[in-house]
């Protein structure tokens, strides 16, 4: 076969097809305007499919729950770090392994939402790193943490189950680095009131030290 016929072929198959479409759309129009029995049985398919995919997302739901409980039973299990420096570490570790898991896609939403969750168990100001989570995290990961936290009820030990309630609405995504970078504010006055506005130019180690010594001595 040349390529001249080759082509030819091609050529037809693609305006085969184009037709074929066209005479499908005319008909489709036509039978909308003027079949009452044909706009009724778009109407129905339309409800079955948002029937369906309200089906799917109730039952992906109800899984994510499912997961976040059992999470979290393993996770009130795990011995938590006690000096300043492993929590820092880690701190850092667990918000790294959510970050990863988080650009993985869906299918690992929720297990990075259960590593986030193990960063704001030893974080002094989970309020605040609620606040910066809600910047730099997907809202879905997001979500599933607020969720995880809610599970708590405030009798898991985790200073975030009382923080979940007074978070606001998620502000648009930034650097994933602000993790690292913000801190609490600056000024005394604001470290006592619990502001989770500001950030030092310090280093993470000494951000760390600080916040651990306003949480100590809340």
């Amino acid at each position: 076969m040349s390529a001249r016929s080759a082509t030819q072929i091609a050529l037809l198959t693609a305006a085969t097809a184009v037709t074929g479409l066209v005479g499908y759309a005319v008909y489709f129009d036509y039978m909308r305007r003027n079949s009452p029995d044909f706009r009724k049985n778009i109407r129905k398919q339309h409800k079955k499919l948002a029937a369906e995919a309200e089906a799917r997302t109730k039952e992906e739901r109800e899984k994510n729950t499912k997961a976040l409980r059992a999470a979290l039973v393993e996770i009130q299990m795990e011995d938590q770090p006690v000096s300043p420096e492993q929590q820092e570490v880690y701190f850092q570790e667990q918000v790294a392994e959510g970050e990863k898991l988080a650009s993985q896609g869906p299918d690992l939403y929720v297990e990075a939402a259960t590593h986030f969750y193990r960063a704001l168990r030893v974080y002094p100001q989970p309020v605040e790193l609620l606040m910066i989570y809600q910047k730099v995290v997907p809202p879905p990961v997001f979500a599933l943490l607020l969720e995880l936290t809610a599970l708590t009820g405030g009798a898991a030990g985790g200073p975030g189950a009382s923080a979940a309630s007074t978070a606001p609405p998620p502000p648009p995504q930034a650097s994933v680095a602000d993790i690292d970078e913000s801190s609490p504010a600056t000024s005394t006055e604001s470290a006592e009131a619990g502001s989770p506005n500001g950030a030092s130019a310090t280093s993470a180690t000494s951000e760390w030290e600080r916040v651990s010594d306003e949480g100590r001595r809340a």
